[in-house]
């Protein structure tokens, strides 16, 4: 006989006031699935606070049980996010497919949280293999997720486009953002320049600013005309699937799953990266290390996706806010506008982009 094993403690950000389910409340849950019983149970906790629980319970390794409040979550919702993974999975990626119930309902409430079914896949995840992972293999698996996203966008631009909005989005907000009333990326704008006046660099800030606002205007009146994509939209290594040999293989977790303007979830993949150095190596040195890596990502991805001259013109735009406002790097500048031997180093950089021309942000 089997001896069973439940392991499920949760992490510290989920909320004290919340009772999680316990056994027997996922047993129950699990039956009216049509899953009898379960030997081990695992809770995967990936919750970030209150406003955001998600307890996935891992069930022999064929199922993942969730439970949510995510505030997008409905019938529809379920019915298109299943009709994303079965383009996923049509491109030979491999990706959990949801389970409805005998009556075809994939929701079902559980003292103010939402619990549905998946498929369990049994790969390992990229972040599991982080430590293992050389520099080398890293930027291998990046640019193969790179490519497989480029790829999907290629074959299902406009394809069964999603009301909800993916995480990148700017303008129309994705159901997290709404909650704040502004997108992601111009809060992150605005607690950059907070940071630049609480140390004295109010001309810096009203010239990124103005730059910002520039970029913003031309992009508000383009963005509708351009080609959008459905995307699983949140491919850390948190959600990425490998193979025994380290390669991509697939996608989990589809939560954050949304429709995108294609060449900002590009521009986002990109990203920049102006290294780990916490001393001084110079402004230039920085911004060339971050459009280098930019210009490789996304070159690779336009072999596959094959955009128009007006998307190349958008995603010059998009890449301007990504390298100033995506939140690994304006979480840099911030810590570094607060530190010391970085300050002056990082305003000067600040500087360059604020007055960078955009044929260096030209996609090749």
């Amino acid at each position: 006989m089997t001896e069973k094993r439940y392991v499920l403690e949760t992490n510290e950000n989920f909320p004290k006031e919340v009772k999680a389910p316990e056994a027997r409340d996922i047993l129950a849950e699990l039956a009216k699935f049509g899953v009898e019983g379960a030997d081990r149970i695992k809770l995967m906790d990936s919750t970030r606070e209150a406003a955001d629980i998600r307890l996935n319970y891992i069930i022999d390794k064929k199922w993942v049980l969730r439970f949510c409040n995510a505030p997008d979550m409905t019938e529809k919702r379920m019915g298109e996010l299943g009709r994303l993974v079965e383009r996923y999975r049509a491109m030979g990626y491999q990706c959990p497919a949801f389970v409805p119930d005998s009556g075809g309902t994939y929701l079902h409430p559980w003292k103010g949280l939402l619990c549905y079914l998946s498929e369990y896949i049994d790969l390992p995840l990229a972040r599991e293999r982080d430590g293992e992972i050389e520099d080398s293999e890293g930027t291998r698996l990046a640019l193969q997720v790179n490519e497989a996203v480029a790829r999907f966008a290629e074959a299902y631009r406009n394809v069964d486009l999603s009301d909800t909005m993916g995480m990148y989005s700017l303008f129309d907000l994705n159901p997290y953002d709404a909650l704040e009333g502004k997108d992601e990326k111009q809060d992150n704008f605005d607690s950059l320049m907070e940071a630049l006046r609480g140390v004295g660099e109010e001309a810096l800030a009203q010239r990124l600013e103005a730059r910002h606002g520039d970029i913003r205007r031309k992009l508000q009146a383009v963005y509708r005309d351009l080609p959008r994509c459905v995307f699983q939209g949140d491919e850390n290594l948190s959600n990425v699937l490998v193979d025994g040999k380290g390669n991509f293989a697939g996608f989990i977790d589809f939560n954050l799953a949304g429709t995108e303007v294609i060449v900002n979830q590009l521009a986002n993949l990109a990203g920049f990266e102006y290294g780990d150095e916490e001393a001084p190596v110079g402004a230039d040195v920085r911004l060339e290390l971050a459009l280098r890596g930019y210009q490789r990502d996304m070159a690779h991805m336009l072999q596959f996706y094959h955009a128009t001259e007006q998307e190349l013109q958008a995603m010059i735009w998009y890449a301007w806010i990504v390298m100033v406002c995506q939140w690994p790097t304006a979480s840099f500048f911030m810590y570094a506008i607060g530190e010391g031997t970085l300050k002056e180093e990082i305003c000067e950089l600040l500087s360059r982009i604020a007055d960078l021309p955009e044929e260096r942000l030209r996609a090749e």
